[in-house]
């Protein structure tokens, strides 16, 4: 894509903004942090565009360093309890002005990133009311070609490894726990447990807390906070017949339904035909 969106964040403590507008990176104004590295204090400057990589800093950082990110103004330290599931380090949170967070590898060169809505109606909508195309905040890197200009039949191909948001389309709450895809199960018998999925796209590896046989449909896929059924009762798997659930995912600027089968050892999942006019899933082969 050629546009891209720069973030205004702030800090999760003191709530001030972290944007630095007399310092400017990737052409916008940077995110001014403080950064610690083994006792060695200075000013760091992230990249404000979501998905650059480009940093500043007061003094060389070595490649794979574990540094701590603090905020300028009330000196906290912008941690979480979540982890790197690249690396392993902790991972940095910031506040989105638009509401939600964005989340940042505390390794330098790591480059895992992602954002998370608590709240889907408050947060996510007017982000991408924002953001979407169309939106005031797109912004085109220098020297990257612009303005975007969408042909009518052009359509995005979400790449096999895309992190997929995942949101219950009912009480909107973020689905992702400790970077999984978090559902409750209720097995064929009734018995009920928890089902963590991946959540990237085409990789599926999958753990519950009750014994789900190869090849059995559950019976049911429900929201772990408002315990509502996901179940689609107006579409069948495309390559079992089994059932469905369905979740809603923010990809490509909009949020869309997302089909995942309910038996497992079926590589099918799909979005709905409204979706496909626009986007097109890269084929797995590992599903």
């Amino acid at each position: 894509m050629a546009s891209q969106v720069a973030l205004k964040v702030k800090c999760p403590s003191c709530r001030k903004s972290l944007m630095d507008k007399a310092h400017k990176v990737d052409g916008q104004p940077a995110i001014g942090l403080r950064v610690d590295v083994r006792g060695k204090k200075g000013w760091l400057r992230l990249s404000p565009v979501y998905g650059s990589y480009k940093v500043e800093s007061e003094f060389p950082i070595a490649q794979d360093a574990l540094v701590r990110i603090s905020c300028p103004h009330c000196q906290a330290a912008l941690k979480s309890s979540s982890q790197c599931e690249v690396c392993g380090a902790p991972m940095v949170p910031m506040m989105l002005e638009e509401g939600g967070k964005v989340f940042i590898c505390s390794r330098k060169g790591c480059k895992k990133h992602f954002l998370e809505f608590e709240d889907l109606n408050k947060a996510l909508t007017k982000f991408y009311d924002t953001y979407a195309l169309g939106g005031d905040r797109q912004q085109v890197l220098p020297g990257r070609k612009g303005p975007a200009v969408e042909e009518p039949d052009a359509k995005e191909i979400m790449a096999s490894g895309s992190f997929l948001q995942s949101y219950c389309p009912h009480c909107k709450h973020t689905l992702i726990n400790h970077c999984s895809l978090t559902f409750t199960v209720v097995g064929r018998g009734g018995e009920e447990g928890m089902l963590l999925l991946s959540p990237y796209l085409n990789v599926f590896t999958n753990s519950s807390t009750i014994e789900i046989p190869h090849g059995e449909e559950v019976r049911d896929l429900r929201c772990p906070h408002c315990d509502h059924s996901l179940l689609e009762k107006l579409k069948k798997c495309d390559r079992c017949g089994s059932r469905i659930a369905k979740v809603t995912v923010g990809a490509m600027h909009k949020l869309i339904t997302f089909f995942i089968c309910l038996r497992k050892g079926c590589t099918w999942h799909g979005i709905s035909g409204e979706d496909t006019k626009m986007i097109m899933l890269e084929d797995s082969q590992e599903w």
